[in-house]
């Protein structure tokens, strides 16, 4: 705590250790999370196999429309009832907590780059549920991605400006938010690929995190809620509810660590561009700082795609899951570790 205090702004290095509290959480929720996933899409899978050899006007309707996957409402509600899925959660729900506070403490440009570092940890967990040793390629990923984060945060607290947002900042947020849930569920409900919903979920969580900024940062400084925070904050469940709707359909239809990836690069990508463009958070950038940040997110995008390669080989967009399960489901089991059991 000493040594944040030293680095960083007064006020802001408590911030800082709430953001890479959550961080740890977010890396073990979202791995128990996709555990859980895979293993009631294997379940799905096996319950279907003697379905399939039935007369197609005997089989249950469930079974003939493919839409009891984790994306669908029965795939939720079955998700519901797991122990793992639930814990995992919780941990993700401690995470909300403390990064609220972080954001209410401290800029988001300060506070969602350092999600970044739940990408890292989560390749140290799948590493030790599968039993494979980390290369030295794994190590540099992890370092190159740490150090390009810290370089980002450190140049970011030189010079942006925490203030409250003003109402009409409040208002263009509100807006993006309301467009964000409804383009959201219809991305859920299509047959868009992996990646889209990688992407669409980082976005819609990026503002979530620039909303929730808004919010905690007024209340905590005292001052008044207008109209258009309040809608900011009536905004905030139900797309915090389309984001979860929008991962869990990416668990199913790919692995865990490029999930990850979208929440914890595309994600503070979007709320650092809501804050500069809607908040007005940096102030005047000298060309060498804007250089530097530069170069350090470029870093840090580079480490992740290193490390999601390493775990996971070329990025590709499988099948919707939205029309089916995985075909390669039980091949991410076996590389995330799963126990292909309960």
């Amino acid at each position: 705590m000493s040594l944040l205090s030293g680095l960083l702004p007064a006020g802001h290095a408590l911030a800082v250790l709430l953001a890479l509290t959550g961080a740890v959480l977010l890396a073990l929720g979202t791995h128990a999370q996709h555990a859980a996933v895979t293993r009631s899409e294997l379940a799905r899978s096996k319950a279907a196999k003697p379905e399939a050899a039935k007369p197609e006007a005997a089989r249950p309707e469930e079974g003939r429309s493919g839409a009891a996957g984790s994306g669908h409402p029965a795939g939720m509600r079955r998700l519901l009832r797991t122990p793992l899925w639930l814990l995992g959660g919780a941990l993700i729900v401690l995470e909300t907590v403390s990064n609220v506070i972080a954001l209410g403490l401290a800029p988001i440009a300060l506070i969602q780059p350092l999600g970044t570092a739940s990408l890292a940890l989560a390749v140290l967990l799948g590493a030790r549920a599968s039993h494979s040793p980390l290369t030295r390629e794994a190590v540099f990923a992890v370092l190159l991605t740490a150090g390009s984060v810290a370089a980002f945060v450190s140049i970011s607290a030189q010079h942006v400006e925490h203030s409250p947002a003003s109402p009409d900042a409040a208002g263009v947020l509100a807006a993006l938010l309301i467009a964000g849930s409804f383009a959201g569920v219809l991305l859920a409900r299509s047959r868009a690929g992996h990646l889209a919903r990688v992407a669409a979920a980082g976005i819609l969580f990026g503002c979530v995190a620039s909303g929730a900024h808004v919010a905690a940062a007024r209340f905590l400084a005292g001052e008044g809620l207008p109209l258009p925070v309040w809608i900011v904050i009536a905004a905030l469940a139900p797309a915090s509810a389309v984001g979860v709707w929008l991962v869990q359909t990416a668990y199913a239809s790919g692995s865990a660590a490029t999930v990850l990836a979208g929440l914890t690069v595309i994600d503070p990508i979007a709320a650092v561009t809501v804050g500069t463009v809607v908040l007005g958070e940096y102030g005047t950038l000298p060309a060498s700082s804007l250089a530097l940040l530069a170069v350090s997110a470029a870093g840090a995008l580079w480490g992740v795609r290193l490390l999601v390669g390493h775990r996971h080989g070329t990025l590709q967009a499988p099948r919707s899951p939205a029309v089916s399960a995985s075909a390669d489901t039980m091949g991410d089991a076996h590389r995330e570790g799963v126990p292909l059991h309960p």
